[in-house]
């Protein structure tokens, strides 16, 4: 019995008021959504316009509603908890939207994200870390901000932390740099992309290259389209299999290159890769592999009442849930202390790897990026 306590998160209490707030928003929102694309089908301008021109779904609607929120009203410190775990349900969707795809989607669009993620990840590192480390920021930042923009946001600002010593202060700038950085392009990049005729594919394939942070990518090519979030999240997930050979890198560059054997001995290599593996990857994969089995009692995303479709309507709550956590997370105030030179050096790297991975999805085209589920 004493071991109970351990499947339960302590305190558990504290994060159920915020929590049940996202869920009634996101409840609100996806039905707000429902009832624009139910008046534009019957031809009513207003909902036309709002579900074509300024392309209102319940991701747009979560989005600008929660930051709305969060800004112009007192929101209660009561529901803060609970609001910071509701973006971390955008995980278990992702797992879920496994059921979407084949071993042969996988191999096509997920061998091409492999080397153009390998490309930009270890290429927007390199050169943020050798910035920040000739104009003088510290390493701790240095490192932080150089993996934060390389390869997953948040995730691998705390994951690279312990190994370059970066304190808290640190920590909560370059997490700030990088929410900033996503929040503009999740709200620029879906009108950019409609402007110059993207394909949902070639958006999804970009939005994973160019928007640092997992939740915001998966929302604003949610936003964009489903074919663009099944393209996103394929290459999403090989982006972040890198994440532990990103640490090793900072490793290397801050402590092992510079001569600190002393605190390269207290580092087990080994015990680093696997502490860091995203083990919600493995889940992921494990869907893909069942519905590539074409297993009929499971079904598919498609065939009403079967399983799979089931958790098609799940992995939609995760997300809805998770946009209303990210919507009410964003503080304008917060945005406005960012700034200095690790600052500016995330911020002109992340620019330029967005413009560079347009350029790439526009090279390719769309045949390579699709996943075609079958």
């Amino acid at each position: 019995m004493k071991y109970l306590k351990h499947l339960f998160v302590a305190d558990c209490q504290k994060y159920i008021p915020g929590f049940l707030f996202c869920l009634i928003f996101a409840y609100l929102g996806m039905n707000l959504d429902r009832l624009i694309s139910n008046y534009h089908s019957e031809g009513i301008g207003w909902a036309t316009f709002l579900y074509e021109s300024a392309q209102m779904n319940y991701v747009a609607i979560l989005l600008l509603g929660g930051i709305l929120i969060r800004n112009t009203l007192p929101i209660p410190k009561a529901l803060l908890p609970g609001i910071a775990i509701a973006r971390p349900i955008i995980k278990p969707g992702i797992i879920i939207l496994g059921v979407h795809y084949v071993w042969a989607d996988v191999v096509r669009v997920g061998s091409v994200g492999l080397v153009l993620t390998a490309i930009f990840i270890f290429g927007t590192a390199v050169i943020v870390m050798w910035f920040c480390k000739r104009w003088g920021v510290s390493d701790g930042l240095g490192g932080i901000m150089g993996a934060g923009t390389g390869v997953c946001g948040v995730s691998a600002i705390i994951a690279t932390s312990p190994v370059v010593k970066a304190n808290p202060l640190e920590m909560a700038y370059a997490i700030g740099t990088i929410l900033l950085f996503g929040t503009l392009m999740l709200f620029t990049m879906p009108y950019i992309g409609n402007s110059i005729s993207l394909s949902e594919s070639q958006f999804g394939a970009w939005s994973a290259l160019a928007i640092l942070n997992t939740a915001q990518l998966v929302a604003a090519a949610e936003w964009y389209g489903t074919e663009a979030l099944n393209t996103a999240v394929l290459i999403n997930v090989a982006r972040i299999m890198f994440l532990p050979l990103v640490v090793l890198f900072a490793l290397w560059f801050y402590v092992l290159r510079a001569g600190n054997q002393e605190s390269a001995q207290k580092i087990n290599k080994w015990h680093l890769v696997r502490d860091k593996f995203p083990i919600f990857i493995l889940g992921f994969f494990l869907f893909v592999l069942l519905n590539s089995m074409n297993i009929e009692s499971l079904g598919g995303p498609g065939v009403v009442g079967s399983p799979f479709w089931a958790m098609n309507a799940v992995y939609t709550w995760c997300f809805a849930i998770g946009f209303a956590g990210i919507g009410l997370s964003i503080s304008i105030d917060d945005m406005k202390k960012a700034g200095g030179t690790a600052f500016t050096i995330g911020m002109t790297a992340s620019a330029v790897k967005m413009v560079l991975g347009l350029i790439v999805v526009l090279v390719i085209g769309s045949q390579l990026l699709r996943v075609t589920g079958v």
